[in-house]
């Protein structure tokens, strides 16, 4: 009888998970998409093997996705960190790794509109950035949004906690490895000076309710406020309200 009732148990938990995939849990260099309207794609790197994705699977390090017009998708990360995308928004999930001593996670912006809520990590290594042509967005705990348009201008708008937005080295903003952001081990500091900052090599730190721009030959405009009614459009409305949701 107690063999019965607990093959009767089991047969119940994995018919639970299979009824409501997002209650698998996270773990390996993956992010599971718990939001999708519209239509979105994925290709694994190294490949031209395109697939679609639905609400519930996975999406892996390296894959490469993209969302069409009037498409949203969002995206839970291993350590708890949310990531939303926009339409027509081109993006690589570089590394999404996370154990209670080190957090990394880098994803690399080809253009497009990305809303991130960060999750609190008190590790000895963490890194949560962004990466963009021209510019880096780390944090530490943050809500933040970066956009990049198709010419590599760059904004990236905070609206709680700080970001270290960090100028990219080389013609272009750098190459493909420069997703490789450095580790926070405290709150992110500016560079040390006195000393000229060339084009190339900078870092501000961008405080609740401010924005920086960055130019697509990797010029910069000093942070400045931006106005929270002038902000307000369907995309900022969208991510307020999934923010206030405590697992979207």
């Amino acid at each position: 009888m107690n063999i019965l009732i607990l093959f009767l148990i089991l047969l119940f938990s994995c018919h639970v998970d299979a009824a409501n995939p997002l209650s698998v849990e996270m773990g390996g260099e993956k992010a599971q998409v718990i939001v999708l309207e519209g239509k979105a794609s994925a290709v694994k790197k190294g490949t031209n093997d395109t697939r679609k994705l639905s609400r519930g699977e996975f999406v892996f390090a390296g894959d490469r996705i993209t969302t069409d017009k009037n498409s949203r998708i969002a995206l839970k990360l291993p350590d708890g960190s949310f990531m939303r995308f926009d339409e027509q928004t081109t993006f690589e999930l570089n590394s999404a790794s996370f154990d209670n001593d080190e957090r990394n996670v880098n994803v690399k912006m080809i253009f497009g509109k990305t809303w991130a809520k960060v999750a609190k990590f008190f590790g000895k290594k963490n890194r949560f950035a962004v990466s963009t042509p021209t510019a880096t967005a780390g944090v530490r705990g943050t809500v933040y949004r970066v956009n990049v348009q198709k010419n590599k201008m760059v904004t990236v708008k905070v609206y709680t906690g700080e970001v270290a937005v960090e100028g990219k080295k080389g013609e272009g903003g750098g190459s493909d490895d420069s997703a490789k952001s450095p580790y926070y081990t405290s709150a992110p500091k500016p560079i040390a000076g006195p000393h000229p900052v060339s084009m190339e090599e900078w870092t501000y730190i961008v405080k609740s309710m401010q924005q920086i721009d960055v130019n697509p030959d990797g010029s910069v405009r000093k942070p400045f406020s931006f106005s929270p009614k002038d902000d307000l459009d369907d995309w900022v409305r969208w991510n307020k309200k999934l923010d206030e949701q405590q697992n979207l």
